[in-house]
């Protein structure tokens, strides 16, 4: 079985060799639909992570206040915040607080640091409920301080976590419903593309197929290296993908979880168990389009 499978990977190989131009584009595209699939997934797990996080803190809104709002005001609006039966608890975070904060969370960011001049960060309350349900409520009769400063919009600059979950939400289901059709559509042009490549190492080596049915080969013996050529290919498609799926976590979903205050979005176990399913995958494309190619193109 060893010295066959040796004879098997060689034809491959050698069939690869010759029709380097179309095994290239198939695991190209084989490669693009699998780094799709890839990120999507990242993506998608990244948003459900970042929600499932967020909700845990969706009971507290916070309010930010005018750089020009005096110790009298301030301890006017707390006092106002105080006295509503829905309000659990209010704490005031001072302008250097929140640039400490700030600091802190980005300490890695040093360009982006640096740049900052001063402190344009503005003071805040944070208030939180005793049920995340008034969230709304609180928001719209804060909204009514003069304290509260404005946006460019002129909208008061309140943050309620609520309507952000329902947003990722959303993004992240629009994400995976667009993501699955393209990969979907790139999966289709990948078996075919794995099929015509099959097809012509079929259509190169007619005559030597035809002298092996003479002399008896089986039906296995002679569909196995085009077999292995698809799986092959879709292989090395799946491993390119994989590649880059692996530098787009490291740049994007790192920087993601350090925006979501170092929250774990996508694991190394995750990142273990997507690259084995896009592998899987890669096999069973090249399998397919193989399989396609020997039925129609190849009677023995």
């Amino acid at each position: 079985m060893a010295v066959n499978f040796m004879y098997f990977f060689k034809e491959s190989a050698s069939s690869m060799r010759r029709n380097m131009a179309l095994t290239a584009a198939a695991v190209l595209v084989t490669s693009l639909s699998l780094l799709i699939l890839g990120v999507v997934g990242m993506s998608v797990h990244a948003g459900n992570g970042l929600a499932t996080s967020m909700k845990e803190r969706v009971d507290e809104i916070r309010v930010f206040l005018k750089d020009d709002v005096t110790i009298e005001e301030r301890t006017s609006m707390e006092n106002f915040i105080r006295n509503m039966s829905e309000v659990k608890s209010v704490t005031y975070i001072s302008k250097d607080d929140a640039l400490k904060e700030f600091q802190q969370m980005y300490k890695d960011e040093k360009d982006l640091l640096q740049e900052i001049e001063g402190n344009p960060l503005p003071a805040e309350f944070k208030v939180r409920m005793t049920d995340p349900k008034y969230n709304n409520v609180v928001a719209q009769r804060v909204s009514t301080r003069p304290e509260v400063s404005v946006d460019e919009s002129g909208n008061k600059e309140i943050k309620n976590p609520r309507d952000v979950v329902a947003k990722v939400i959303k993004i992240t289901g629009a994400i995976q419903k667009f993501g699955l059709v393209i990969v979907l559509a790139f999966g289709v042009v990948a078996v075919a593309l794995v099929s015509i490549t099959i097809r012509m190492a079929i259509y190169s080596r007619r005559k030597e197929i035809g002298i092996m049915k003479l002399v008896g080969a089986t039906n296995w013996f002679i569909r196995w290296p085009f077999m292995m050529e698809g799986v092959i290919e879709g292989f090395f498609g799946a491993l390119v993908g994989i590649i880059v799926a692996v530098l787009v976590h490291s740049w994007f979903i790192s920087k993601l979880e350090a925006a979501a205050n170092n929250v774990r979005l996508v694991g190394g176990s995750y990142m273990v168990g997507l690259s084995l399913i896009l592998i899987v995958i890669g096999i069973v494309i090249g399998a397919v389009g193989s399989a396609f190619a020997l039925r129609r193109y190849i009677e023995v």
